[in-house]
């Protein structure tokens, strides 16, 4: 048996506990992760938004990880950690309706930020998961692979896990990053038999090939109607009782990923049981939706498809007697919206912050965390409103025409805060700014903690629910949701939030960004100006330095390209791979051999007599 003391042992090895170990270790605080199984392995969750990759990045300059930050830009993602992993320029949404190929007017869409800051990625779990896990090696972290842990015991002072073998480990704190199936959970009794949620909904998904850009299910895919490419998109097949999701990693000229990941989600209180194996299942329900089923004429399953029950799960409490629950530790929503990358990060900011003191103070009590957990409960309940919500929407376009609106506002505006942050650190250098990330009031997910914006979907959830109850029609509902949009006085006129017809709000690139700034200088009052300005000379400069950039490496490359055609030689090997020339950029000398010869000086070693 080992008897190994850590000052924070990690429960799973995913993005969430890996990014964790990373900080941690980076501070000097003795971590251990741990991993039942082995990288690299396939998981979902793909899809990030704008406000994920912002604090991403915000995550690595305030913990001194900026490998971090490379996984919420799309261009630093391709170059430094993986070409598997596909751009996202937008959330796009196609509405089809029962027995009807797709209406062309029936398409919304969220562009996302585009460089500096953007554009958002598509990640390939299995190659990012496995990438920051054995970086947290590099930062000073203890990771074991293939360590299945059988049992848990928390004393007062430290917490014991034991795994096969009879191998065990010992540390002062213990995060649960494992997942729907964490043992935490179980052993503490801290979910609910029955979630508290209101979305019910069970799940279809895999990896697959062959599934062509979304544009092409258009009669005319240069004039879509919405600013941005389909195919660049997290695309949704929106229907009266579901959606499915298609997240391309082969959509962008770099990519070295033939896959797609497809999922169908269903609402259980249309489709409560499964109806055959997964594929069959999908097929069938595809087969009402004429354009849907063309998307998917020449796809084929890559690896098995899976099907689930129910997936909701919920918590009451993160917290337990020197444990703390990463967010899918402790509750799951639906993939909608992509909101489980988004609760991840507001919360892997706050441990980390608040972890660090207690490591330093070698104090871990339990009311040091409770923000954590107040947090969190309130991101996913926000999140339930707003997925529930959205089922209830399907039913009619008009009435998921007029709710995106209500997601897509606090999407914006929940990413206006720590972008404002951003750049204002990125203009004064001043830690003060990427400090103010976990203050009560700035922090929480898709606008959660703006009341303003909370008011606005509040109100169009009533008349959602009325119109679900037959009080009015799904087209008077719209119209009174759209009524309260257009009448906002914290939002632009011009981004169409009022507007049926507008199918996408605004575009977020470098002088459209610039416009909705303006208008908050001008209109918003101070604290929507706090929230939502920054220094435009410092963005517009960040943009033409990335520019710059990318334009010397492609010369670079072309360099390089060159000189391989005439020379055999080069210095290349001198430079560290991108994947970890985070803090150098040359590989350090390696020191000399120690001198092996003895001084002649030095008297001989006396030799043993050997005697008969």
């Amino acid at each position: 048996m080992t008897d190994d003391r850590y000052d924070v042992a990690i429960l799973g090895s995913g993005i969430g506990g890996s990014m964790l170990a990373c900080i941690l270790a980076r501070h000097g605080v003795r971590t251990l992760l741990l991993e039942g199984a082995t990288h690299p392995r396939f998981t979902i969750g793909e899809s990030l938004i704008p406000e994920t990759g912002i604090r991403l990045r915000i995550i690595g300059e305030k913990y001194g990880v900026p490998e971090i930050g490379w996984i919420g830009a799309f261009h630093k993602l391709r170059d430094n950690v993986s070409s598997n992993c596909g751009v996202k320029r937008s959330f796009s949404f196609m509405y089809h309706s029962e027995g009807r190929e797709h209406r062309a007017g029936e398409v919304n869409q969220l562009p996302t930020l585009t460089p500096p800051i953007g554009p958002d990625s598509h990640l390939f779990r299995q190659d990012v998961d496995a990438y920051l896990a054995a970086l947290s090696i590099q930062y000073g972290a203890a990771f074991r692979q293939g360590t299945r842990i059988e049992d848990i015991k928390f004393g007062e002072d430290e917490v014991e896990l034991h795994a096969a073998g009879g191998v065990s480990f010992k540390a002062k704190f213990l995060i649960d990053a494992s997942g729907m199936r964490s043992m935490v959970s179980d052993q503490l009794g801290l979910r609910d038999e029955t979630p508290r949620f209101k979305t019910d909904t069970r799940t279809l998904y895999t990896h697959m090939m062959n599934v062509p850009s979304a544009d092409l299910l258009l009669s005319d895919p240069q004039h879509r109607g919405v600013p941005s490419p389909l195919g660049q998109a997290t695309m949704h097949h929106i229907f009266d009782g579901g959606w499915i999701w298609v997240i391309p990693f082969n959509n962008h000229r770099q990519a070295t990923n033939p896959l797609t990941s497809v999922g169908m989600m269903l609402d259980r209180r249309k489709h409560p049981d499964p109806q055959g194996p997964p594929e069959e299942e999908f097929r069938s329900v595809i087969a009402r939706f004429p354009t849907i089923r063309r998307h998917f004429d020449g796809a084929v399953a890559a690896r098995p498809w899976i099907g689930s029950g129910r997936l909701q799960y919920s918590s009451p409490h993160l917290l337990g007697p020197r444990v703390l629950q990463l967010p899918h530790a402790a509750a799951f929503v639906d993939p909608l919206f992509s909101s489980g990358m988004s609760v991840l990060t507001v919360a892997v900011d706050l441990i980390a912050e608040r972890l660090l003191r207690a490591v330093q103070d070698d104090d871990f009590a339990t009311e040091r965390f409770q923000f954590v957990e107040d947090v969190v409960n309130t991101g996913f309940d926000h999140y339930d409103m707003i997925v529930s919500g959205a089922f209830d929407s399907f039913a009619s376009y008009d009435t998921w025409n007029a709710w995106n609106r209500n997601w897509a506002l606090g999407n914006m505006l929940g990413a206006f805060g720590p972008l404002s942050l951003l750049i204002r650190y990125l203009q004064s250098g001043d830690p003060s700014h990427l400090a103010k990330t976990t203050e009560p009031g700035r922090i929480g997910v898709l606008g959660s903690h703006l009341p303003n914006v909370v008011a606005t979907m509040r109100g169009s959830q009533d008349e959602i629910e009325a119109a679900t109850r037959g009080e009015i029609t799904h087209a008077e509902a719209g119209r009174r949701i759209f009524a309260r949009l257009g009448d906002l006085d914290f939002v632009p006129k011009y981004m169409g939030f009022g507007k049926p017809e507008q199918g996408a709000t605004a575009t977020f690139t470098l002088l459209s960004g610039a416009r909705h700034v303006t208008w908050y200088r001008r209109h918003g009052t101070a604290a929507w100006k706090e929230n939502c300005t920054f220094p435009l000379r410092t963005y517009a400069r960040e943009a033409f330095k990335w520019a710059l950039e990318s334009r010397r490496e492609g010369q670079r490359r072309g360099r390089s390209g060159i000189r391989d055609i005439l020379f055999a030689d080069n210095q290349d090997w001198r430079h560290l791979p991108p994947a970890m020339s985070a803090h150098g950029r040359l590989w350090p000398a390696i020191p000399p051999a120690a001198e092996l010869a003895v001084p002649d000086s030095e008297p001989a070693e006396p030799t043993a007599e050997v005697t008969a």
